[in-house]
Order: C-alpha cells, then sequence, then structure tokens
C-alpha cells in the first residue's frame, strides 16, 4: 500500500512540473512577443524578428546562427533586397498577403504572422541590405 501512495505522489509531482513548466513557456513566448511589438521600429528589430522568423527559410544575414531547413533555401534577404523594383511597398504587401494553403503547388511562403509594426521593421531591415 505505501507502494501504491509514493506511485501516487510521483505522479502528482511530475504532473506538477508538466504544468508548471508548461505555463513558464507561455510567459516566455508572450513576453518575447510583446516585447517585439512593443519595440521601436528600425533595422536592429526587424533583424531579430528575421532571425527568429525568417532564418527557416532564408538566409536572412551572413551570421545567423542556423541554415535554412529548404534545400535550396528560399532567397537571401540579400537578394531579395536588391532586385529590380523591391522597395517597402513591395515587401510589405507581399509579406502581408502572402499565405500558402498546404495543397497548392509549387510552395509559396507562409504567412509570418506579423504585426504591422513587425513587417514595418523587417522591411526596415531587409531594405537595408541592399547594396548600391
Amino acid at each position: 500500500m505505501n507502494h501504491m501512495r509514493l506511485a501516487s505522489r510521483h505522479h502528482t509531482t511530475l504532473s506538477q512540473w508538466r504544468v508548471a513548466i508548461f505555463g513558464a513557456t507561455l510567459i516566455l513566448m508572450c513576453t518575447g512577443t510583446s516585447s517585439w511589438a512593443d519595440a521601436p521600429k528600425g533595422e536592429q528589430q526587424g533583424e531579430k524578428i528575421a532571425q527568429q522568423i525568417c532564418s527557416a527559410c532564408h538566409v536572412v544575414a551572413k551570421d545567423q546562427e542556423f541554415s535554412p531547413i529548404l534545400d535550396p533555401p528560399a532567397p537571401s534577404f540579400q537578394e531579395i533586397a536588391n532586385r529590380p523594383g523591391t522597395n517597402a511597398a513591395t515587401i510589405r504587401r507581399f509579406v502581408a498577403t502572402t499565405h500558402w494553403d498546404t495543397k497548392t503547388l509549387p510552395m509559396r511562403m507562409p504567412s509570418p504572422m506579423l504585426l504591422d509594426r513587425q513587417i514595418d521593421a523587417v522591411t526596415s531591415y531587409l531594405l537595408s541590405l541592399r547594396t548600391p
């Protein structure tokens, strides 16, 4: 019978840890998101957002921590910045309206679900990569 009580306590403790870890993760995610939303516009904030969200598919910076998971990767931010006709309006429109439905081929960029301020920041960063 003592074995049953010990097992029950162990299960309760494990459940409490799971709830605590889930809660801490949720708080960290919300805090990170609100700091992006409240941060001032600019290239630095745009680079942070790009590193976190866009780098899974694009090379967003020469020093990014991980390589894109796509092989070959989507166009690099520098390549996009240097395309003829690329400007703030075209980038903003593309990011805000691109939605891939997982059924359409060829595959297109899924919606990154960014706030307007985040789109502005990423746009500023991307345009800062343009070479003269």
